[in-house]
């Protein structure tokens, strides 16, 4: 019996020095740097954005925080690496709905699902359909029309415009459509002269679009986004059933304390919910997106059914 007390005894002391330590990080927390790891190169929409947010957190909040490119993959890699750290709210994931593509795409990612989890998400963003200014095209359904009876291509980079793109041309509109694939949307829209049409993110499309040289035909999310205010919706041009608007994030690794995580989360809708932020972000092309950490695992499974259901539809598969 004695054995057993003091075996008991022991555990709950080795219980006790477990706890202290997460309690500490929760009240102080970031003590050091936290690592933003980003899983696509610098200088595209999700770096930009990641940087954007970085820099209000050090601005605003005394947060100091470090930008780490780990591209490749299908943004996998980043994936994988945030998965495998120390859940202490150091190492945290900066996405987009890439991550909810992934988990249908690709049977093999490198990590599960469940070892990540979302902490705040910090805008929405929508995909734009967009022509070369000298097209003769004025609408999508104009486009779409010519498209009946000459067969054209559409670009696109990555796998959220190459799924969009793929359902609104091939499954809603029935065209003969063929895809050419790039390593993101700024390639996509520089080969404008060579391809028909592209879909990318507003994000990275506006630029060109505000410059004259792109003109915009159609936004895939479910309503229209502020910086293309004159560009309407497929729902709007009788094409329902898209309604998807793409995402940022940060997810943390999956046993993160929930207290950081909510300290994380209130600490960033705070600063996306700043008029200047907001200002700053929708001039960008993006939607400010402000959710508690409560609903954040609720929205993440809804968007990964979602793009589960398009890929599925679609038959599209990893290469």
């Amino acid at each position: 019996m004695r054995r057993f007390l003091c075996a008991g005894i022991a555990a709950l002391l080795a219980a006790g020095f477990h706890a202290a330590p997460a309690n500490a990080q929760a009240s102080d927390y970031p003590r050091r740097p936290i690592t933003f790891i980003v899983g696509f190169a610098p200088g595209g929409g999700i770096d930009t954005f990641a940087r954007v947010v970085a820099q209000e957190l050090t601005e605003q909040a005394g947060f100091s925080v470090v930008i780490e490119n780990r591209a490749g993959a299908a943004s996998n890699i980043a994936a994988k690496a945030v998965a495998g750290a120390a859940p202490d709210g150091y190492t945290l994931l900066f996405t987009g709905n890439s991550y909810a593509i992934n988990q249908t795409l690709y049977k093999n990612s490198g990590y599960a699902t469940e070892d990540l989890r979302p902490v705040v998400f910090v805008a929405i963003d929508s995909m734009a359909l967009a022509v070369h200014a000298a097209n003769p095209a004025r609408s999508l359904p104009v486009f779409l029309e010519t498209g009946k009876t000459t067969p054209f291509n559409y670009g696109f980079g990555g796998s959220s415009a190459r799924i969009g793109a793929e359902y609104v041309f091939n499954v809603l509109a029935k065209a003969n459509a063929t895809g050419v694939p790039f390593q993101s949307g700024a390639p996509a829209l520089n080969a404008l002269l060579d391809v028909d049409i592209i879909t990318a993110p507003v994000a990275e499309v506006h630029p060109q679009i505000e410059q004259g040289a792109v003109r915009a035909l159609a936004v895939t999310g479910p309503r229209r986004v502020a910086a293309l205010a004159n560009v309407p919706t497929l729902d709007e041009l009788g094409m329902p059933g898209l309604g998807i608007n793409g995402w940022i994030g940060i997810l943390a690794p999956a046993r993160t304390p929930d207290d950081i995580c909510a300290k994380l989360n209130a600490t960033v809708n705070q600063i996306v919910a700043k008029p200047g932020v907001d200002r700053r972000l929708r001039g960008l092309g993006y939607e400010p997106y402000v959710g508690a950490f409560a609903d954040a695992g609720g929205f993440l499974r809804r968007q990964i059914d979602i793009w589960g259901g398009l890929i599925r539809a679609t038959g599209i598969s990893a290469d």
